[in-house]
């Protein structure tokens, strides 16, 4: 994996983890003051760009599984993490909330659907 591509991935896992500290914990940070939709906003833009960041790289197809796998039980621990802490999302991400869910079976079903490929490619190099 390139140095650059271990930099933005980085990169966009602080960025995610400070943004969702951030909704779950609005007053854990009082000199900065985000609206609700800028914040989501933002969320929205990391996941996309994270998605298509990974999607046209030229890297091993192994290493966009891996990535897709970790990031999304990274995220969801976090979530998890946030809501037993007694952290209540400002814009409504929470365990209860059905787009969270569908995000996440979609999210596991493209980790399926990679993973079907990589073994496909697997078994034609061998």
């Amino acid at each position: 994996m390139k140095r650059n591509n271990v930099f933005i991935i980085v990169l966009m896992l602080l960025s995610m983890t400070t943004l969702l500290t951030y909704d779950f914990f609005p007053d854990l940070i009082g000199f900065i003051y985000l609206p609700k939709s800028l914040v989501l906003a933002l969320l929205i833009v990391i996941v996309i760009f994270s998605i298509l960041s990974n999607r046209f790289q030229k890297d091993n197809q192994r290493i966009t599984l891996l990535w897709q796998m970790v990031s999304t039980l990274y995220l969801f621990l976090l979530v998890v993490a946030s809501t037993v802490l007694g952290g209540n999302s400002q814009i409504g991400i929470s365990l209860k909330n059905p787009v969270l869910w569908i995000v996440i079976v979609i999210s596991i079903y493209e980790i399926y659907e990679q993973n079907k490929k990589v073994k496909v490619l697997n078994s034609f190099s061998e």
